[in-house]
């Protein structure tokens, strides 16, 4: 497998603790990880993506997402594979829980990624969200407020299931 190229945004700190647990079961493949506060201009570099946002307000990136996303929209993903974590809050934002993950994936998928890691929705409480297809999340939801018990097991299963289909 080629390297992965992690890139996230992060305002409190939190979704950084998602990537130290995302790099943990990443353990002895290669990888880089990458704040998009600094740009964006590696995910050209890297094959392998996974992208890591919270959702703010009803539905949005984060700021430094946010800050990038133009510039994400307009990078060729053509041979790319893409994995996506979406942070939220079910229960207070339960009519826009990880919405920010359906900006990442519109925005990857209209430029030719192949995006894996679809998940269950079972097991969790929200009102809508327009990260569901076809009955299923378009990545890895995770609800640090609610349910960060299950956060470790939930990364793990998802790594074990995209690391196959990486490049």
């Amino acid at each position: 497998m080629k390297k992965i190229g992690i890139f996230y945004g992060t305002t409190s700190g939190i979704t950084a603790g998602i990537v130290d647990e995302i790099e943990f079961y990443l353990r002895g493949e290669e990888y880089e990880v990458f704040d998009v506060a600094n740009g964006i201009d590696e995910m050209e570099n890297v094959e392998n993506l996974i992208l890591v946002s919270p959702t703010y307000g009803v539905g949005e990136l984060q700021k430094d997402w946010e800050n990038v996303y133009d510039k994400l929209k307009s990078l060729d993903f053509t041979n790319k594979v893409v994995g996506i974590v979406g942070v939220g809050n079910q229960f207070a934002f339960g009519e826009s829980y990880v919405g920010a993950m359906r900006k990442l994936y519109d925005a990857v998928i209209a430029k030719g990624a192949k995006v894996v890691g679809f998940t269950s929705t079972e097991g969790y409480s929200y009102e809508e969200t327009e990260s569901v297809v076809d009955d299923k999340f378009i990545g890895l939801a995770l609800d640090e407020s609610n349910q960060d018990n299950e956060t470790p097991d939930r990364i793990k299963a998802w790594i074990e299931e995209i690391k196959p289909l990486f490049n």
